[in-house]
C-alpha cells in the first residue's frame, strides 16, 4: 500500500515540478521583448561608440581652427591661401588628420602645389608644436649615424631626438620635440607653400 501511494505521489511531483518550470520559464512574447531590448540596447551602444570615436576627430579639427584664428599673430592679409588652409607668417598651411607615410605624405602635399611640411625658424617651430598634431616633416636620413637632411638636400640643423630602435629615418614634430620616426609608418601631416600675392 505504501509503495502504491509512493508511485501516485511521484508522477504529481513531477507535474508539480513541470508546472513550476513552465511558469518559470518565459513566454514566446517575452522572449521576443528580450531579443527586442537586446538589439536597442546594441544600437545605443553602436551608436556611443561612433560618437565617441567621430567626435574627438571634428573636435580636433574644430579646436584647430579655433586655436588658428586665436593664435595668429603674424597673419598677413597681402594675399589669399586656398580654401580650407590657414595663413601664419607669409605662409599657408593645410593640416590633414588623415594618416599617410611619409612617403604618402610627400605626394599628397604635391598634389596641393605645395611641400610636406619645412620649419623655418624657431618660432615657426613654436607655433606649429602648438597645434598639438604629431605630423610628418621634411626631414630624413640615409640610415642611422647618417646627417638628418631637408628635402632639398641642405642639411637639418633642428635637434631630433632618436630613441626607438630600428630602422627610423623619417622625423616628425611633437607637442614639445621633433623626434625619428619609421618612414612607413602612418602619421598626420602639414603642407606648406609660400603666400600667394
Amino acid at each position: 500500500m505504501k509503495n502504491q501511494k509512493e508511485s501516485y505521489s511521484e508522477p504529481s511531483l513531477v507535474k508539480d515540478t513541470r508546472r513550476q518550470q513552465m511558469r518559470d520559464s518565459p513566454s514566446a512574447r517575452e522572449k521576443l521583448i528580450v531579443v527586442i531590448l537586446g538589439i536597442v540596447c546594441f544600437v545605443l551602444m553602436y551608436t556611443i561608440v561612433r560618437v565617441i570615436t567621430f567626435i574627438p576627430h571634428t573636435q580636433i579639427s574644430e579646436q584647430n581652427k579655433f586655436s588658428l584664428v586665436t593664435k595668429l599673430p603674424k597673419e598677413c592679409h597681402c594675399g589669399h591661401c586656398p580654401k580650407d588652409w590657414f595663413t601664419y607668417s607669409n605662409n599657408c598651411y593645410y593640416t590633414s588628420l588623415e594618416k599617410k607615410s611619409w612617403n604618402e605624405s610627400l605626394i599628397s602635399c604635391a598634389t596641393k602645389n605645395s611641400t610636406l611640411l619645412y620649419i623655418d625658424n624657431e618660432e615657426e617651430k613654436k607655433f606649429l608644436m602648438s597645434l598639438s598634431i604629431i605630423s610628418w616633416i621634411q626631414v630624413s636620413r640615409e640610415g642611422r649615424g647618417r646627417p638628418w637632411k631637408w628635402l632639398n638636400g641642405s642639411t637639418c640643423k633642428l635637434q631630433i631626438t632618436d630613441k626607438l630602435p630600428g630602422e627610423c629615418n623619417c622625423a616628425v614634430q611633437a607637442l614639445w620635440e621633433i623626434r625619428a620616426e619609421d618612414c612607413q609608418f602612418t602619421n598626420a601631416y602639414h603642407c606648406k607653400h609660400k603666400l600667394e600675392n
